[in-house]
């Protein structure tokens, strides 16, 4: 009982940064990368609830460890997909368009201080 009550803990506090995007959202706003940022916090945010749900189900033994395994493998593919920002961000700035994967890097930077906060998975 004490392991769903963490899970709906981190599901909850995603889905409430969620929503704060969602309103942060201004459709009428001429500053194209203000409402593109909140769209992609939103979209890693889906990404990550939707990846915990499938792994979470998929694992029945020892559910507090599965749980920390679970979120640490979200985590490592965050910081996978962090990487390769980086990477697409050193090679773009040669062209002078390392704007758009800062971007990408700062969101998923987002996703993983709110992850790591809710956890207290600390790095």
């Amino acid at each position: 009982m004490a392991t769903k009550t963490i899970t709906n803990k981190f599901e909850n506090h995603l889905l409430s940064i969620k929503a704060e995007h969602q309103k942060q959202i201004r459709p009428n706003l001429h500053h194209i990368t203000y409402n593109k940022l909140h769209e992609k916090i939103i979209e890693l945010i889906d990404w990550t609830l939707e990846k915990y749900g499938t792994i979470a189900t998929k694992i029945k033994n020892n559910q507090q460890n599965e749980q920390d395994v679970i979120i640490d493998d979200i985590i490592e593919e965050l910081e996978k997909e962090r990487e390769v920002a980086i990477s697409k961000k050193n090679k773009a700035l040669l062209k002078d368009k390392g704007w758009k994967y800062s971007e990408e890097e700062d969101t998923i930077d987002c996703i993983l201080f709110i992850i790591r906060e809710s956890t207290s998975k600390v790095y």
